[in-house]
This record gives structure tokens, sequence and C-alpha cells, in this order.
């Protein structure tokens, strides 16, 4: 990561993304519909999946696993907005009375994501509907925004600005220009990426607000609780992939043994890693939002501990 501290003005404004989330504002049901997920595509796009790199399945089984992995992306989505949402909830109440704008962008912003969090489990059950049976997911997602709102404010709006970002990755380098894949999956992520992009901007301008009123102990509690945070994420992204296994196995028909269990683990992992991880903490733009409000030494802190996870 880059050197720098100074926190620069911001060049987003509150003003600008309401005007821009007021013009691209949609209804789950003009994204949902009738419709129904194809299950003679591939759901999720190539950079996105471990599909590709498993030699024990064969095309339709590659393809099944894409579903697989699709619907336990949709349900991470929702899981972290379940802590999204009141942070940012809290964001506007702290606004200040000369903070109109602000606090209205804000409570937008939290009020597009409970339409997400809505969204998110319509499509759960639209991919049970699918594939023929209810996945096996992550669930716990009230007990983990209890932790995860409970750390340093500065942290939590470095991760939340984290996953702003890649949505926005995902769907420009990976389902605009899949022409192969499933229409509703990227009408889903089309749909997300529009408000999304609303979202990175307001929450480059909170962590200026935030870190500019930190001493240097908060801003370290705040590397240290974000560094937390992520090794939390990487957590569940794990137990996922178990789940994932469990999954592809009842939807193929197939036991997988212990090398093929490996070989499958090892590569969907890696993929969640990349998405849910890696995408963000590298982005451009995160990272010039990130050398804006940490010392170089906390820089180097954070990316020898990343380097460490994601190789692990």
């Amino acid at each position: 990561m880059a050197s720098g501290s100074t926190l620069e003005k911001p060049t987003y404004t509150y003003a600008k993304s309401l005007e821009n989330a007021y013009k691209v504002n949609w209804r789950i049901e003009e994204v949902l519909g009738d419709r129904q997920f194809d299950t003679a595509r591939d759901w999720l796009p190539a950079n996105l999946s471990g599909a590709a790199a498993i030699s024990c399945l064969n095309e339709e089984e590659k393809r099944k696993l894409t579903h697989i992995e699709m619907g336990a992306y949709a349900n991470l989505f929702g899981f972290v907005e379940e802590f999204i949402t009141p942070a940012i909830v809290d964001r506007a109440q702290s606004a200040g009375q000369d903070e109109v704008v602000a606090f209205e962008a804000l409570t937008n912003f939290a009020a597009e994501e409970i339409k997400h969090i809505e969204m998110f489990k319509r499509v759960r059950a639209l991919v049970d509907e699918a594939i023929g049976f209810p996945l096996a997911l992550l669930d716990n997602e009230r007990e983990v925004a209890s932790v995860v709102l409970s750390k340093n404010i500065g942290a939590v709006l470095l991760l939340i600005e984290a996953i702003e970002w890649f949505t926005q990755l995902h769907y420009l380098s990976g389902f605009k220009d899949a022409d192969a894949l499933d229409p509703l999956t990227k009408a889903i992520f089309k749909a997300h990426w529009q408000e999304e992009a609303q979202h990175a901007n307001l929450d480059h301008l909170e962590i200026l607000k935030v870190f500019g009123a930190m001493d240097a102990a908060e801003k370290d509690e705040a590397i240290d609780d974000l560094l937390g945070l992520v090794v939390a994420v990487d957590g569940l992204l794990q137990a996922q992939v178990g789940m994932d296994i469990q999954n592809l196995a009842q939807y193929t028909g197939r036991t997988f043994s212990e090398s093929e269990t490996e070989e499958i683990s090892k590569s969907v992992l890696k993929a969640k890693r990349y998405a849910f991880i890696e995408s963000g903490v590298t982005h451009k733009n995160f990272l010039e939002t990130f050398t804006q409000v940490t010392t170089p030494a906390q820089q180097e802190k954070v990316q020898t501990a990343l380097g460490a996870l994601l190789s692990s």
C-alpha cells in the first residue's frame, strides 16, 4: 500500500451522491419479477468462481458448482448488509444540524441496504427452487452484526468501503460482459452495482470525517480492529466453503473423496478470498482512501497481515 496520511479534500459530495441515487433507484419487482434462474447456464462469472480450476469435476458439475457459489455469494451480500445498515443509520444520526444533505444521503443509503437485504432473501428462495433443495448457508448474520458493530467505527467504515468497492469491481469485471451467464443473475448484480456506487462514495466521505476526528491511539485501534474483522470474514468464508461442498454433493449426487474434497475446498476458498477480501482491499479507490487516513507504518502492518492471510 502506498504511503500518505494527509486528509485531503474529497472529490465526492453528499449532494451528488444523493442525486445519483435518485436517478438509479429501482424496485425489487422490477429486477426479479416472475423470472427464474436458468440451470443450463453458469450463475457466477469465472473470475469469482473456483469451478474452472477443479479437475475432479466434469463440465456439468462445474456449472452446478457455480450455482452453489452464486447462492452463497448472494447470501453473503445480504449477510454483510445486516451490519452495514445500522452502521450507516448511526452515521446519519451523528450528522450535525447543518448537515441536512448528508443526513438525507446517509438515510437513503441505509434504506437501499434494507431493500438489498430483502432482495437477497428472495434470491435465496429462487435459488433453492431452481436447484431443488434449500442450500446450507451462513445464517448467524445478527450475531455477526453485533460483533462488527462493537468495533472501532473507523474499522467498520473501512470494511464497508472495501465491500462497496469490490461490488463495483465484480460487476464491471465479471458480470457485465459475460454474455453466457444466466440473465437473471446479471440483472440482480447490475441493480446491486448501480446503487452501491453511491454507497462507496458516501463511505469515503464518512471515513475522512471519522478519521479526521481521531487521535493517534484511536487510529491504531481502528487498524487493529480492521485486521480482526478481516480475519473474522475469512472464518466465515471457510465455514461457507464447507457448506458449499455439502451442497454440491447433494446437487450432483456424488460423494467426494478426501483428495477431491481438498481440491474443491482449496479452489473455492481461493475464489471467495479474492471476491470478499482481496478484490476489496486492493481496489485502487479503497487504497486512495486508506492511504489518506493512515500512516506508512499502519499501511505496512495491514499489508503484511493481509499477505499472510491470503497466502495461507
